[in-house]
């Protein structure tokens, strides 16, 4: 029974997440999983520990990526495909099993502890970068509703942030097993030394509020259009009223929230509906020569600016391998979306550099790679969260966009069609939201400061943690830990 308790175990895991953040419950899941893996130390076989991993990976992913069925039920004609969202989290749950075969070789307790928060960031890795790379899976995001976890993901990153909440949990096999602290403050001094990281960014960070450079009014209008709406019209009509009557700067939409498919060849009509100094973001599918795009608009008067998206979503907006993979086209359609190859910046006619990004492009961390140099001022997020249904999903995704805000040391606009939209500033502060599925408009005067990223320094601290990790391994080898 004891496989059981390890997919209990798993099922338990994703009510660390959010929409959830029962935080709580890792002083509890990750030293009993100690417990666990102890239990199995007499197992000779490698499938046992691989099987077990597998089953925790399942029971997590089950529950944390519940929403993945949620795209086949827009359409009818995909209802009855819907119990293949299962083979995502079985896919991944290759990876838990993959990382717990490391447990076969950690042959004393201590050396469990100590690598326990190194597995689950190698299982978090390697899923973030097989194949196309799938970085939902996150432990940062375990810190993604707190002060602490803001102040952490904001100097030292994702990994590192995940790393320290996983350290964190294992408190109280620690404090079990270490009683006699004279014996073991070696121990202890190792196992405590990436703590130390979190006061480095004290020394360097300048605590004083820098002053603002620039400010602007924006309107950020959530409009729940149904993705298979056929009042198009109607849609484009409402719209059109919305920027007459808006008196902000910038007034933004959605991602695809232009109901219309636009050829990029004549771009002109989109002019119509642009006044005076206003500036207009807003959503597409386009088309040119005979190629698709998922399309981010900056319309100004007499100017327009477009960024294709970059970071296609597999089985979505593109079929892999589909010489082989024909039979799923009545899921992701007879016709691929195209990449963009477009610099990711746009800036305005009053200067103001803006980061587009389109939908779960966000998740990924590369796109933040030359943030600095390319002296971004903001970030914007325009996304259909629709299809991700009304549970964890569009909460997953909207504080993951809240943790990339924190890494990029901006602020960010995200406007999602259905919810959750918010202007988030550069330390994850919410200053407003929206509600899931309720037609909004936030207006605000967001004064936007010259803030730089500490992401290159990230870096440096993974791979500080990598050096630990190699470090330890040869330590554990050369002496009875």
């Amino acid at each position: 029974m004891i496989f059981l308790k390890f997919f209990i175990l798993g099922l338990s895991t994703s009510l660390l997440f959010p929409p959830f953040f029962v935080l709580p419950l890792g002083f509890v899941i990750f030293p009993y999983l100690i417990i666990l893996i102890s239990k199995l130390s007499n197992q000779k076989s490698l499938y046992t520990f691989f099987f077990n991993g597998f089953l925790f990976g399942l029971g997590f992913l089950i529950i944390y990526l519940s929403w993945v069925h949620n795209p086949f039920l827009v359409y009818e004609a995909t209802e009855g495909y819907a119990f293949l969202a299962l083979l995502l989290p079985i896919f991944l749950s290759i990876f838990f099993g993959l990382g717990f075969l490391i447990y076969k070789y950690l042959t004393l307790k201590f050396q469990r502890i100590l690598f326990t928060p190194f597995i689950f960031i190698l299982i978090e890795f390697a899923i973030s970068s097989f194949l196309y790379g799938f970085p939902w899976v996150s432990h940062s995001l375990i810190l993604s509703n707190n002060l602490i976890g803001f102040y952490i993901i904001k100097y030292l990153g994702t990994i590192t942030s995940g790393y320290l909440i996983l350290l964190f949990f294992l408190l109280p096999s620690m404090f079990t097993y270490f009683i006699n602290i004279k014996k073991y403050y070696k121990k202890l001094l190792i196992v405590y030394s990436p703590l130390i990281l979190i006061l480095l960014p004290i020394l360097f960070n300048d605590s004083k509020q820098k002053p603002y450079n620039k400010e602007i009014i924006i309107e950020i209008n959530q409009l729940v259009n149904p993705i298979n709406s056929l009042n198009k019209k109607n849609i484009e009509e409402k719209i059109k009223k919305l920027i007459n009557d808006s008196k902000s700067d910038y007034i933004i939409f959605a991602e695809n929230n232009f109901p219309y498919l636009i050829d990029k060849n004549n771009l002109d009509s989109l002019n119509t509906f642009i006044k005076d100094n206003k500036k207009v973001i807003i959503g597409a599918t386009t088309i040119k020569d005979g190629d698709y795009y998922n399309s981010f608009f900056l319309l100004e008067k007499n100017k327009i600016q477009t960024f294709d998206k970059q970071i296609l979503v597999p089985f979505g907006e593109f079929l892999p391998f589909r010489k082989y993979l024909n039979f799923m086209e009545i899921i992701s359609g007879s016709t691929d979306y195209q990449k963009g190859d477009a610099e990711r910046i746009i800036t305005t006619s009053d200067n103001l550099k803006i980061l587009p990004i389109i939908c779960y492009e966000i998740v990924f961390d590369k796109i933040f790679n030359n943030i600095n140099k390319k002296e971004i001022d903001i970030l914007v997020n325009i996304t259909n969260d629709s299809w991700f249904g009304t549970r964890s999903g569009p909460y997953q995704h909207f504080y993951i966009s809240r943790l990339k805000s924190l890494v990029a040391n901006k602020s960010l606009l995200r406007v999602s069609n259905n919810g959750i939209s918010a202007i988030i500033d550069n330390n994850g502060k919410i200053i407003k939201s929206s509600k899931l599925n309720k037609i909004t408009q936030l207006k605000y005067k967001l004064k936007i400061n010259n803030n730089i990223s500490y992401f290159s320094t990230h870096k440096i601290f993974t791979f500080y943690l990598f050096s630990i990790f190699i470090f330890l391994i040869i330590y554990s080898k050369r002496q009875e830990i």
